[in-house]
């Protein structure tokens, strides 16, 4: 996975700038854009593979969940706008990745314990293959969580899952045909709320965050051979499910994790612990945020946390580097979205707050409609996206004043954060898999 730039998609020059400008002036390109996007390529290099609409990790290729496509529609229902729709076997809550042509989902068969990979193809929503990835009783878990709520990780070619089988974590690759290439394990999980451990890439490793109250560790694989290129272990052991986070910081990448009760910074190819900052929080779900060279983390459990960090420091930052915090605007599964000068958090009960990214200075808050949200906002051609559990996705305009541009309704139940590709969104609900867009304008192997 890159480290998180401004853009997207690769820089097309002054148009691409003109675009953003006259849709949205919360974001501009800077000057120092053009380095961000050499660091970009270099970390692309080894052998990443991606097409540029691709979507093949959680939150888009910067996991981020910022994109611009134009043609990604703002209107849809449960017939309008609606390209194809697809029974999904089984029940999870993992987003859909989108690679070169496939959209992989994991799930899991309560009839034989399954936990399964499936592929699609993203013109007809076709089923192509579903693997078995290993078989294993149901563990105990939070009432929201599944056995299948890991994102897969895709660079084109392959593709990563994860899962836990007892009490060990299993990392498995298979080929774009459904072959298992490898599988390994980690043992020691232990987790009242169950598991979900989404892989992340990083030039030619495999980065898993095993954080759980037994012996809790972040790991870096050889995406290709499995082999473990390093391992931390997390001293605190307390569960959490954040997914990393890679962000570009004078000049140099750094994978960011909160969970363990802190937010810690590490060097992506060796695991060195670069910074730390402790955190009243003991549990986080929701991915940290980077934006104005801040980094924002979020979570309720047990304390209410929003929290701004320099990521400039090293040791122990809690006090040196913590610009500003909030224990009164904070989100715990929804991760916060942040882009030019503000920070968009979205509550599990459906309060969306717009902020100022330096300051934290709150410019709106308002309640939707909807009581509950577990997928993470995204931000789509400088409109926020805000999909609730009953369906209903609520686009809102990220000005100084609160907006909503309009409702969609789908009428069944989603939990997954959408994807995005092509001027198409993809929407996981309990039963199915939806392609949103206006059909015909979608371009696609």
């Amino acid at each position: 996975m890159p480290v998180q730039t401004v853009s997207s998609h690769k820089v097309e020059g002054r148009k691409v700038e003109g675009q953003r400008r006259k849709r949205s002036r919360l974001y501009d390109l800077r000057p120092c854009d053009l380095r961000l996007l050499l660091v970009l390529a270099l970390i692309l290099a080894p052998g990443l593979s991606l097409r540029a609409a691709d979507w093949p990790v959680w939150r888009g290729p910067k996991g981020d969940g910022i994109v611009t496509d134009a043609a990604v529609p703002t209107k849809w229902s449960a017939t309008e706008n609606v390209v194809w729709k697809v029974e999904v076997p089984g029940a999870g809550h993992s987003s859909p990745v989108v690679s070169n042509g496939h959209i992989f989902l994991t799930s899991f068969d309560s009839s034989t314990t399954d936990r399964m990979l499936l592929c699609f193809d993203r013109k007809d929503g076709k089923l192509l293959w579903k693997q078995s990835v290993l078989s294993a009783t149901a563990e105990k878990m939070h009432k929201n969580n599944t056995p299948a709520s890991s994102t897969p990780a895709s660079d084109g070619t392959h593709v990563w899952v994860t899962f836990l089988d007892g009490e060990k974590v299993a990392v498995a690759c298979y080929s774009f045909a459904g072959k298992q290439l490898w599988l390994k394990s980690f043992g020691g999980f232990t987790s009242a709320h169950g598991f979900c451990g989404t892989p992340v890439l990083f030039g030619d490793l495999l980065i898993v965050n095993g954080d759980s109250d037994g012996d809790a560790f972040v790991a870096a694989l050889d995406k290709k051979t499995g082999e473990t290129k390093w391992k931390i272990d997390r001293p605190n052991r307390v569960r959490s499910f954040s997914v990393p986070l890679f962000v570009e910081v004078r000049g140099k990448a750094q994978v960011v994790l909160a969970g363990s009760k802190s937010v810690a910074a590490f060097e992506p190819t060796t695991g060195k612990q670069l910074w730390i900052a402790d955190s009243t929080t003991d549990k986080f779900v929701a991915t940290v945020a980077f934006t104005e060279g801040l980094i924002f983390a979020t979570g309720t459990s047990p304390n209410s946390t929003l929290v701004a960090l320099d990521p400039t420091g090293t040791g122990n930052v809690t006090k040196s580097h913590t610009k500003w915090s909030d224990t009164k605007t904070a989100s715990y599964v929804p991760s916060p979205l942040a882009f030019g000068k503000h920070l968009f958090v979205l509550s599990d009960s459906g309060i969306a707050t717009l902020l100022e990214a330096k300051t934290g200075k709150k410019l709106w808050s308002e309640r939707l409609g909807s009581r509950l949200h577990h997928a993470s906002p995204l931000l789509i051609n400088g409109l926020i996206y805000c999909l609730a559990d009953d369906g209903a996705t609520y686009i809102l305009k990220p000005d100084e004043e609160y907006e909503l541009v309009t409702k969609n309704t789908l009428g069944e139940e989603c939990h997954a954060t959408p994807a995005v590709s092509d001027g198409q969104l993809f929407i996981r609900s309990a039963t199915s898999l939806w392609c949103i867009g206006a059909k015909g304008t979608a371009k696609h192997p």
